[in-house]
């Protein structure tokens, strides 16, 4: 990577979070000539968010019509696309999942099951000695990723870097989630898994984008844009200053500033100096912060507040919401520490509990919650006190 180049974002304002199929598809398009793309005749991965199985209008998981719209102009310029992802969860079946969230039908009959075939990729990461992925992903000729601009409980910003865990096969998501507990440790194994196979082009979905407890239960908002680059840290970037923070605030770019200093190859560009952020006709623009974005109540604790939180709070666990719980055992199956049983609903084991918050994530009725009320009070003040924001 050229030091003395810069990464290029484009915004591409569709003028509504609903746009028509058609003004979709030629905006996609645009994006493609904007970024030199190069398609024709390649196997093509189009990599969306498949979270779990909730319908589009919660706009949890990737809009179908943009993938569609992918689908479609990565086929008029002569690729061979195809569609799919790892869901979250021990035994979502990806199919199911898909159809549910209507990306199965956009697929145009293009969607696999990334889970079916696997291979273990040695890794130099520090919490593991391999990565469980698809085999697609490694063998694709192209991988367009398209993740959702949303927050995240434990990462804060879920954007291009991070629906990169979806090339982690099945359960293995769960067994990396033990191994890399906090959040410091976890971005930085999120950029060992982007190293495996960087995405050759990155369309962030944010027609509507979630604020606060993402990224499953958190606020959609209307937005009608896309944001696009090849550089996913760069575009990851942009997104997290549309937050209201700076880059340098979240462990991702901490973890990959160090990176660089351990004169590691540079991953991508996430300095606003390094980035031009342009509009579709390719003129500058600047980035500003979303109105009254609500960041997740979990932002700015490092591990060492949390312990005090511990003491104050008694735990940092979720808590069960009986009302809207159905007692299906998801949580509890798909708990990495295995903190969870029920009795008839769910119960955590705090002693266990690594505050990933998978429960609350993968809970598709909303009913394992974060804390709140005076925890979220003093997550706020442990964020503004902390310098520069660095527990987040």
């Amino acid at each position: 990577m050229n030091p003395d180049d810069k990464s290029d974002v484009y915004i591409i304002d569709l003028g509504g979070p609903d746009p028509e199929p058609e003004a979709l598809r030629e905006a996609v398009a645009r994006i493609f000539e904007l970024t030199g793309a190069r398609v024709a005749d390649k196997d093509v991965l189009v990599k969306p968010n498949i979270l779990a199985p909730v319908p589009p209008e919660m706009h949890v998981t990737t809009s179908p019509t943009l993938v569609k719209a992918v689908v479609d102009v990565v086929k008029d310029l002569h690729g061979h696309p195809y569609v799919g992802d790892n869901p979250g969860g021990v035994e979502r079946n990806s199919l199911h999942t898909a159809e549910v969230t209507g990306i199965a039908k956009a697929s145009g009959g293009h969607f696999r099951n990334l889970s079916e075939e696997v291979v273990e990729v040695e890794t130099s990461c520090r919490f593991t000695d391999k990565f469980v992925v698809s085999r697609f992903i490694l063998e694709a000729d192209v991988v367009v990723n398209l993740p959702v601009f949303k927050t995240h409980m434990l990462t804060t910003l879920t954007g291009a870097v991070k629906n990169c865990f979806g090339y982690i096969a099945g359960t293995n998501k769960a067994r990396l989630h033990l191994a890399a507990f906090s959040r410091g440790r976890f971005a930085e194994m999120l950029l060992d898994i982007y190293e495996l196979r960087v995405p050759d082009l990155h369309i962030v979905d944010a027609l509507y984008f979630m604020d606060g407890n993402g990224p499953t239960h958190g606020r959609p908002r209307p937005l009608g844009k896309l944001i696009a680059s090849r550089d996913g840290l760069a575009v990851d970037a942009v997104l997290t200053r549309m937050m209201g923070l700076d880059p340098m605030q979240l462990r991702l770019f901490q973890k990959a500033a160090e990176r660089e200093e351990q004169g590691k190859e540079p991953l991508g560009r996430f300095r606003p100096e390094e980035i031009r952020v342009m509009d579709g006709e390719g003129r500058p623009v600047e980035v500003e912060p979303i109105p009254d974005f609500l960041l997740p109540s979990t932002i700015g604790v490092s591990i060492e507040e949390q312990a005090q939180l511990l003491v104050e709070l008694g735990s940092l666990t979720p808590v069960v919401d009986e009302d809207l719980c159905v007692m299906c055992g998801d949580c509890a199956e798909n708990c990495p520490p295995e903190a969870i049983s029920l009795d008839p609903y769910p119960v955590v084991d705090a002693s266990k509990c690594i505050s990933c918050f998978c429960c609350a994530e993968l809970c598709t009725e909303g009913a394992m919650e974060v804390p709140s009320g005076r925890a979220t009070g003093l997550f706020d003040r442990m964020f503004r006190q902390s310098e520069g924001g660095q527990g987040s």
